[in-house]
């Protein structure tokens, strides 16, 4: 049985998944009106926004309930993502900078969580601020990882979604580290 708050988060995160695709549904009607596309591309595009939006709601959800563990296995998750990344990088010969960088950022995560899951201030705030760092990044590179990976435009900014969440629930516990 659920508690009056998770009910009420729960109505929240999903009523604002349901109001984000009815919007997004209509927008892409009047988007695609005038461009020559299949209807399977509109069709597409249109369940990539919901994986997008499902997917990100639900960490969310799970992420307002339980910050803490969610906050600090988002940043491990995507440690590992970033790891995969990096290896991807150098066997597809993508630039080196960029493959180095992914391997340093996803062998520092991991510590980083497991320092500031005990408690020590220092690293709490270095994850946050990098998570918030490469969520932008990540935004703003989310075309060109949706060209270089053949994926959907919306499936790129899954990741950035989840940093963002991984940097909200991470900061709402800044009174644990006083």
């Amino acid at each position: 049985m659920l508690t009056r708050k998770q009910s009420e988060l729960a109505y929240l995160f999903g009523g604002s998944v349901i109001v984000f695709n009815i919007l997004f549904f209509a927008a892409s009607h009047f988007y695609f009106a005038d461009k020559i596309v299949g209807e399977g591309d509109i069709q597409n595009a249109r369940i990539a926004f919901a994986v997008l939006s499902l997917v990100i709601a639900a960490i969310g959800y799970a992420a307002a309930l339980w910050p803490r563990p969610v906050g600090h296995a988002l940043a491990g998750c995507l440690a590992v993502a970033a790891i995969a990344g990096g290896i991807a990088g150098f066997v597809a010969d993508k630039p080196p900078v960029m493959n180095m960088t992914l391997l340093v950022t996803g062998a520092m995560l991991p510590l980083l969580a497991w320092r500031s899951w005990h408690h020590s201030r220092a690293a709490w705030s270095f994850l946050v601020a990098m998570m918030t760092v490469f969520s932008i990044v990540n935004f703003f590179g989310a075309p060109k990882v949706n060209h270089m990976l053949h994926t959907g435009l919306w499936y790129a900014l899954i990741i950035p979604g989840l940093q963002v969440v991984a940097v909200i629930s991470l900061s709402t516990l800044r009174g644990e580290y006083r």
